[in-house]
């Protein structure tokens, strides 16, 4: 995703109308080789280049992939970003590229943007490098980072902007209907608690891990310790702001989703709560009576005696 938004935003920046010629910006797929680069949905993308002289380009930018892929970094690569800095190339990490950067030593005392959930991976790994989880894009010296996601638009942004102008980001901002889809996403989570925030962000990406978490088994102080935390602290924080204990937000919005599981699709009790992480179906039984009077199967029955579904 972080990539084609990326990519999408300078395509249509590159050329009047939707013709697509790399006429004020262009960008190639850099690889050390030729072979097909898998991501991580599957798809295989096709380099348009080989690694080569950086100083052809205004920006390198490192896209990362999943941090648990076993394919190995290529000696090619590292020796490229090298090769850009010390010619004093721009060197952007997008997605998990900075991890790749951080592993340099290229980041330690900076600050360095990372998507909420490996802010804990990130300090745990370099503990050097200053994480920050609440802004889409962060400069610091000649480097640029970038959670990846949504937050690739703002980033190409920013560069079509300092290099072609405003009037040509704004062009592709409306093209993509983001000047418009992103306020009515922001609205639309604002209509549940999907979009709560808080004056403490590390409860804001506790609330986030939780719902990103949903379907997994974890604890609490794994949750505590992902966004910086002490079980404990977090514990206070939920009980300040929402009145409840991390446990007990987390139950309820794990049998939020069984409950829409039970009413809107043919999965048993028992797959239900596998994956709404209740250990068993007595175990997601006993908790879905208490917040709604009956139990997954009744509850299933009645509907389909309603004719509902």
């Amino acid at each position: 995703m972080s990539l084609s938004c990326f990519v999408e935003f300078l395509r249509l920046s590159a050329d009047e109308r939707d013709y697509s010629r790399q006429v004020f910006c262009s960008w190639d797929l850099l690889s050390h080789n030729d072979d097909p680069i898998a991501a991580s949905c599957g798809f295989q993308l096709g380099p348009t280049r080989r690694f080569g002289d950086p100083r052809e380009y205004d920006y390198i930018v490192v896209h990362g992939s999943v941090l648990h892929s076993a394919n190995p970094v290529p000696d090619e690569l590292t020796c490229f970003v090298r090769d850009a800095i010390d010619c004093g190339v721009p060197v952007v990490g997008l997605c998990t590229g900075q991890f790749l950067l951080a592993g340099l030593g290229l980041l330690d005392g900076r600050r360095c943007a990372v998507h909420f959930s490996l802010v804990s991976a990130l300090h745990q790994l370099h503990p050097e490098v200053i994480p920050v989880s609440d802004e889409p894009v962060v400069r610091d010296g000649d480097f640029i980072t970038c959670p990846g996601g949504l937050a690739s638009i703002n980033l190409a942004m920013q560069l079509v902007t300092e290099h072609c102008g405003s009037v040509r980001s704004d062009k592709t901002m409306h093209y993509l209907m983001a000047d418009r889809g992103l306020d009515q996403m922001q609205a639309m989570a604002q209509d549940s608690d999907m979009g709560l925030t808080f004056p403490d962000q590390r409860l804001t990406n506790a609330v986030a891990l939780m719902r990103q978490r949903l379907y997994e088994t974890g604890t609490v102080a794994e949750i505590a310790a992902s966004v910086g935390l002490s079980e404990r602290e977090l514990t206070r924080l939920f009980n300040q702001h929402l009145r409840t204990s991390p446990a007990q937000y987390w139950r309820q919005i794990r049998l939020q989703a069984a409950h829409w599981l039970v009413l809107n699709s043919g999965r048993s009790i028992t797959q239900i709560a596998y994956e709404c992480g209740f250990t068993d179906s007595s175990h997601l039984t006993r908790w879905f009576k208490r917040a709604y009077q009956t139990t997954p199967s009744r509850l299933r029955q009645l509907t389909r005696d309603a004719g509902v579904h």
